[in-house]
């Protein structure tokens, strides 16, 4: 397994899948924003913001504009990565926030003091372009024509569908692997963990991957 084009981010981001990633990040940022609806400045519990169920339940109690905003920032910057075609990993989405224009910074280090983590948005991002991809999704991302006519002047690779291993490599130097979405209620909790034991889709239509014994590839430990 591996790159196939010769023109994959690190070996392992391809240009169709930089390009998907880029696209949906771009838009997920403002959906996020978009979706927001909070009557005054105060915060609110677990609103009901866009891809805001893969921010872990315990940090959606008491949220405030502030955070989401935050949380679409990281959005941004990860697609202001793959533009620049580098890499969106995690720490390095962390420095960018600060760097990114058009971003409100203090929404930046405010979402990143109450133990918000890049993690979660990259988290939220890589589900969507899986579901939206053609292999094993919906396929609507190449519904779109500009999409469709962007991706064929792109080599095709092998690493056009390697979810799993663009997980290993983005999350290889974080604290935790990220596996929203998460639920509320025992229930959804269970049911999020049978998904998990069987390395494939829960029966509420996600696909929650078994980490228990992952460990980062070996070109991500050099």
């Amino acid at each position: 397994m591996g790159c196939t084009c010769g023109a994959c981010i690190a070996g392992i981001l391809s240009p169709r899948m930089a390009y998907r990633l880029e696209k949906t990040a771009s838009a997920a940022s403002e959906m996020v924003k978009d979706s927001m609806d909070f009557n005054g400045e105060g915060p609110v519990h677990d609103p009901e913001v866009y891809l805001f169920d893969y921010v872990p339940p315990e940090l959606r109690i008491e949220v405030t504009r502030q955070f989401c905003v935050g949380f679409a920032n990281c959005m941004a910057a990860a697609a202001y990565l793959c533009k620049q075609k580098q890499l969106p990993k995690p720490r390095l989405l962390s420095q960018m926030l600060g760097i990114v224009p058009g971003l409100n910074k203090s929404a930046s280090r405010f979402y990143l003091e109450k133990n918000g983590f890049p993690e979660y948005a990259l988290d939220a991002v890589l589900a969507r372009v899986e579901e939206e991809h053609e292999v094993g999704g919906d396929g609507s991302f190449v519904q779109d024509e500009a999409n469709a006519a962007a991706l064929e002047t792109m080599p095709v690779c092998r690493n056009d569908d390697q979810f799993q291993l663009l997980r290993q490599q983005l999350f290889a130097n974080s604290d935790f692997w990220p596996c929203g979405p998460y639920g509320f209620d025992d229930e959804e909790e269970a049911a999020q963990g049978a998904g998990a034991q069987g390395g494939g889709a829960a029966s509420d239509g996600w696909t929650y991957y078994d980490t228990s014994n992952w460990k980062p590839p070996a070109a991500a430990t050099k």
